[in-house]
């Protein structure tokens, strides 16, 4: 049985990271990464001193384990959101399941090959944000080497629970689920349901909130040792234990806390193999039918109108995108979480205060602040990183289309561009909600619009020099696409050190500051722009494929 299930999981894995390695690419990995270096090491030293002074802060008051409860939670969050997509487009959304289907496996070894891959970007997450609070946290505690083994154990096996549970909730009820009459609408709903049910859970939890027995609890937490990590992580017992069991690590405590949350562990492995066994195939069962539609003559008048060449494609393109499920997702719902999630806590947490606190920050520190928030909304443009690459093997068509190739790449850029903008939206609303200050309000609207352009012409640049052509499922498109990712943490590190450069120094005016940034964007737009034409050529798209 485990070898047909580690097969299976070779099988799939092989399917999905085969491409790799394919093109030299290391030239950009070298370069993404002495770009981040100095940022990371500021990113730490800053973090490093934000626990440093909560640790010390909470030790007083002997709450000090609150802190890893805080981490395990926030991870927590982090995990649940990224497996409730994962899941969606993994297990049901992607149309190469029909092909493992016939294979002689059982469905939950089938289901157990399919996590494999969502699970090693639960541990790059999980690497990422629990391992540098791991050291951080065992520095300041003085902490022995059974803390860290038990980290190290907790690594393990902590990022599969949370992907276990959302894999055994959505596996329940797409079971139930009739998406058998019209597989794209039902794909759509469940990807825009997600947004919604998670904002719905977000607005209803917060609501409820009563702040005055909300500060009674506080109280009566704080006079109990612990008490603070048993309030905050009661809405998921794992991060209890898997807290406790770090807290407790040098005695016989810190053992059972840990046998607790292997126990939880082994749970749900057992809990996500039988479900997967009874459940998974039931629910795939119709995914690859599709509706069957007729056109009124109406409808088919109006698709044959003609119209120019270039509002055309752009029609083309976004039909693309919000007609197939793993585009609108990756494209669109993913890119809008964020934005979402900052608005719902600033209206429902802030709102009059953060109003009132706005004019009176210093205008400088104000519009760096922004301008960050900007560059990480807008730096992860997957629309102009699969430009080329969503057309797969049919971009060749591109060449034989009575097309000019100037409108074909305006086309695509345009479009790229304004659907990087759609989450900025939600952005520029709370800042009218919040009254920031007109000249600070055009400014950074004016340079971020110029920083947009900036990185759709940089992802569009990567896409047709490193493409992916050759899938056979559209989430091929966002899996194992690395060099992307680091594309855009390459910018965000570089204009990282630029905005504390500026914050560091003597210029108290917020104009200087902004001439500064806009010209630093516009030279590298302008030199952007030039190598653009000269690279990105009606040649490069006939060599695309070789």
């Amino acid at each position: 049985m485990m070898r047909n299930t580690w097969t299976v999981t070779k099988i799939m894995l092989k399917m999905q990271y085969s491409s790799a390695g394919k093109q030299n690419n290391a030239w950009i990995y070298v370069v993404g990464s002495l770009i981040l270096i100095p940022f990371f090491i500021m990113i730490m030293q800053g973090l490093n001193s934000i626990f440093s002074n909560a640790y010390h802060i909470l030790a007083e008051l002997n709450q000090e384990s609150m802190l890893l409860g805080l981490v395990l939670l926030f991870i927590t969050a982090i995990l649940l959101f990224f497996s409730f997509i994962m899941v969606l487009s993994t297990f049901y959304f992607s149309d190469d399941i029909t092909a493992y289907i016939p294979l002689p496996v059982h469905p939950y070894q089938l289901l157990t090959g399919k996590a494999a891959n969502p699970l090693i970007y639960n541990y790059l997450i999980s690497a990422l944000l629990f391992l540098p609070f791991l050291f951080m946290y065992g520095s300041l505690s003085n902490a022995s080497v059974i803390f860290y083994a038990y980290g190290f154990i907790l690594f393990l096996i902590f990022p599969i629970i949370p992907f276990s549970l959302v894999a055994i909730i959505l596996m329940f009820i797409m079971r139930y689920v009739n998406i058998a009459k019209n597989k794209d609408r039902s794909k759509i709903f469940m990807g825009v349901g997600s947004l919604l049910f998670i904002i719905f859970i977000n607005v209803l939890v917060r609501l409820n909130m009563d702040d005055a027995a909300l500060v009674d609890t506080l109280t009566v937490a704080i006079q109990e040792q612990e008490g603070l990590l048993q309030m905050i992580t009661i809405i998921f017992p794992p991060a209890y234990f898997g807290a406790s069991s770090l807290y407790f690590a040098n005695s016989w405590s810190g053992i059972l806390f840990l046998l607790a949350l292997l126990a939880v562990f082994a749970l749900s492995i057992l809990l996500f193999i039988w479900a997967g066994q009874q459940f998974y195939l039931k629910g795939v069962r119709g995914m690859s039918s599709g509706s069957k539609g007729k056109l009124s003559a109406k409808t088919s008048q109006k698709l044959t109108q003609q119209r120019s060449i270039l509002k055309t494609y752009i029609l083309k393109e976004i039909k693309i995108i919000f007609r197939t499920p793993a585009f609108l997702m990756q494209c669109v719902i993913q890119s809008l979480f964020f934005p979402v999630f900052i608005t719902v806590i600033l209206f429902l947490d802030m709102g009059d205060e953060l109003a009132g606190f706005v004019p009176a920050a210093p205008e400088k520190n104000l519009f760096l602040i922004l301008f960050m928030i900007s560059i990480f909304i807008l730096s992860a443009n997957t629309t102009a990183f699969t430009a080329f690459s969503r057309e797969g093997a049919s971009n060749k068509l591109n060449l034989f289309l009575p097309i000019p190739f100037h409108n074909l790449l305006q086309a695509k850029l345009l479009v790229a561009y304004f659907m990087s903008l759609l989450p900025f939206i939600l952005i520029m609303g709370v800042g009218i909600y919040v009254n920031i200050p007109m000249d600070i309000f055009i400014g950074w609207i004016g340079i971020t619009l110029l920083y947009n352009w900036l990185a759709v012409m940089i992802n569009f640049i990567i896409d047709i020099q490193i493409p992916k052509l050759h899938w056979t499922d559209e989430q091929e498109l966002f899996k194992g696409r690395f060099i992307p990712f680091f594309i855009s943490l390459a910018q965000i590190a570089f204009f990282g050190i630029l905005t504390i450069i500026l914050w560091n120094t003597n210029i108290m005016s917020v104009y200087p500051v902004m001439f500064i940034m806009l010209m630093v964007i516009l030279a590298i737009t302008i030199f952007t722009q030039v190598y653009l034409r000269k690279k990105v050529t009606l040649e490069a798209l006939q060599k695309l494929d070789s």
